[in-house]
């Protein structure tokens, strides 16, 4: 059965996500952070209103952390961050998925962690790494289909999926020409998950505003 998701939810009924904007090493040339009107802005958290934004969304049992980049770049640098995140969250027992390309390998921050949200473009090159990962957190693989993504890669990550009991997700691509592929894949391929460009949750951004808009 085919599962796609439309950004079409009430404010009310949207998950919630944190936004950080602590850097990147990826440089993925489909970003939509490049073009953000706040990809300069790194002000420091105002705890207090994050706590509350927590505290009011607490009924919704999760919040997931992204960029802005990547949430995990420079870790050391943000360790403390992470810790005072950890901390509400524990306190207010809401799950934490993080969004991530990072290959992360820290066994104790993937603890406080309900399940990890990663990017690939090419399989092969994080093989090792998604293995070694699917053995501390729940997973889920996200593909951005471009041009360059194939059938046979699709069928490769829905493979290792299965392998590793990870969701497997294709996700439209913002901004750019995909050739097709994406309409193509969802017809092709019953049973996946599919996330179509749009806006589905209300987020936390760098600049301590509350919005439902990414863009």
């Amino acid at each position: 059965m085919l599962r796609s998701v439309s950004s079409d939810i009430p404010v009310s009924d949207k998950n919630i996500s944190v936004i950080t904007n602590f850097g990147c090493q990826t440089n993925c040339w489909y970003c939509i952070w490049k073009t953000h009107r706040l990809k300069d802005v790194q002000l420091e958290t105002d705890w207090n209103k994050l706590g509350q934004f927590l505290r009011d969304n607490k009924s919704k049992g999760k919040v997931s952390v992204s960029g802005g980049g990547d949430c995990l770049y420079n870790y050391n640098k943000y360790e403390s961050w992470w810790s005072n995140f950890f901390a509400i969250c524990n306190e207010l027992n809401m799950k934490i998925d993080v969004h991530s390309r990072e290959k992360f390998y820290n066994e104790d921050f993937w603890k406080n962690v309900n399940r990890c949200v990663l990017s690939s473009d090419v399989l092969s090159d994080d093989i090792e790494y998604f293995t070694w990962l699917s053995q501390h957190t729940k997973m889920r693989i996200v593909h951005v289909v471009t041009k360059n993504s194939t059938e046979q890669l699709i069928e490769d990550y829905i493979d290792f999926c299965k392998e590793i009991n990870a969701q497997f997700t294709i996700r439209e691509l913002v901004g750019f020409d995909d050739d097709g592929k994406y309409i193509k894949y969802k017809e092709k391929y019953d049973g996946l998950f599919y996330l179509d460009s749009g806006d589905y949750n209300l987020y936390y951004m760098p600049d301590n505003t509350i919005t439902d808009k990414f863009l």
